[in-house]
């Protein structure tokens, strides 16, 4: 509305003038590049980075452990946990080391940033010491960090990339679909050997535009290998079935051969393929539901879950052994498979506000009625209140009643949005039958 002058007869209408400000807010993007060497030469320089790396993790354990375990048990001081003091000690081993003043400082030595963080870990009793790594079982990675500028990316064409490697050179890189955060500043760059190729894991900080509260909020019920909505829709993690079959066979088929044999190195090489394909898919279909949730709503409501409390083994112990083991093993599979925790960790930064609500009796309760009765759910898919007879979609109906918890905590803590009986909100949704 406007508001009317009237000077000499003529009635003068003034529109107010809306404003709008943009918000624009710093974050972190990953953009995954395929690294294309363009040597052997340099691969095998990469390949001796990775191992430099996993040679000063086991140097620097062997050296912390017998006073780690002095601290634990009272008997002497407690040992430094900072990267700087590591890295100090860290010059002096490597002006020792005739192979090492060969590699470049900076990867090598950022080894010691997660070592530092593992050993501070460690000492607050919240993990145990940290492994060694073998040659075998260790993934060869190495990270680079911009701090020193020891790193540079730059454009060779719409497809193909170049990376400046520390006493390697330029090597190129791609990624299908081009760089999406171009004009970024880059901040480090993560290389990691997958078993089939390098690939650099480039962390860009970009300026984003914050996106507002626009009052919208969906609830979100995870469940084995699907997801669903408090608006009525469901995403199914597609079907691996084939490709877990093939993944068994290659792994019983490498359980049998002789270690060290060639022939054993081509069912790994197999059976990594395999494996790579099914994380693949997983990731994929993880960022395109969130994609398409996010973009419906800005305040995401789901559980929270303890992942590792539901994941964990039944087989209990020699004088109380558990019950139903293996039956535990497949549904503990089927939760991992789903990425509980991959899911929630997209939506936080795809949405405008996640919201995490006491997953208590959410699938036991009536989002008709509010009753609260086991026998509510007698099936998987199936919802059927014994109280008011309201039948519906089992993971929908608990998704309505983890946005009503969710909308219930946002208005306790002073968000202004209502909490509207989820009956009056979709008046769109059948009987299920």
């Amino acid at each position: 509305m406007g508001l009317f002058l009237k000077k000499k007869g003529v009635n003068i209408l003034i529109c107010p003038v809306v404003i709008q400000y943009t918000v624009m807010i710093k974050e972190i993007r990953t953009v995954e590049f395929v690294v294309l060497p363009t040597s052997k030469a340099k691969a095998r320089k990469m390949f001796q980075i990775a191992g430099a790396c996993r040679y000063v993790w086991n140097h620097f354990r062997e050296k912390n452990l017998a006073d780690y375990q002095a601290f634990r048990n009272g008997k002497g001081q407690r040992p430094q946990t900072s990267f700087f003091s590591l890295a100090l000690e860290f010059t002096k081993l490597r002006h020792e080391t005739d192979w090492l003043r060969e590699l470049p400082a900076n990867p090598v030595k950022r080894t010691l940033k997660y070592f530092a963080d593992a050993l501070e870990e460690a000492m607050k009793g919240k993990k145990g010491f940290s492994k060694p790594k073998s040659r075998a079982k260790a993934t060869p990675s190495f990270t680079i960090a911009r701090d020193s500028g020891t790193f540079k990316i730059k454009k060779r064409n719409n497809k193909y990339s170049l990376l400046y490697i520390p006493k390697i050179g330029w090597v190129e890189i791609t990624r299908r679909g081009g760089n999406p955060w171009e004009k970024g500043t880059p901040k480090q760059i993560v290389l990691r050997h997958d078993g089939h190729r390098w690939r650099a894991f480039v962390f860009y900080e970009v300026e984003v535009e914050k996106r507002p509260y626009d009052g919208a909020v969906l609830g979100v019920d995870m469940n084995v290998r699907q997801i669903a909505t408090s608006d009525g829709h469901s995403y199914s993690l597609p079907d691996l079935e084939k490709k877990e079959k093939r993944r068994k066979w290659y792994q019983r088929k490498m359980a049998r051969q002789v270690k060290g044999s060639s022939r054993r190195k081509d069912t790994k090489r197999k059976l990594a393929k395999v494996s790579r394909k099914i994380a693949n898919i997983r990731k994929d279909w993880i960022h395109q539901t969130t994609k398409e949730i996010a973009e419906k709503c800005g305040t995401v409501i789901v559980e929270d879950l303890k992942v590792k409390n539901m994941t964990a083994s039944a087989k209990g112990t020699i004088e109380n052994p558990g019950k139903n083991v293996k039956q535990k093993a497949g549904l503990n599979r089927a939760m991992l498979d789903t990425a509980f925790g991959g899911i929630r960790k997209n939506l936080e930064y795809k949405c405008g506000r996640l919201v995490k609500v006491n997953p208590a009796h959410t699938s036991q309760t009536c989002s008709e009625c509010g009753h609260v009765d086991k026998e509510n759910r007698k099936t998987q898919a199936r919802f059927l209140c014994v109280n008011c007879g309201f039948a519906y979609n089992a993971d929908t109906n608990a998704a309505m009643n983890i946005r009503r918890l969710g909308m219930a905590q946002l208005h306790g803590e002073g968000s202004g949005i209502s909490t509207v009986p989820m009956n009056r909100e979709i008046d769109t949704r059948l009987p299920y039958g």
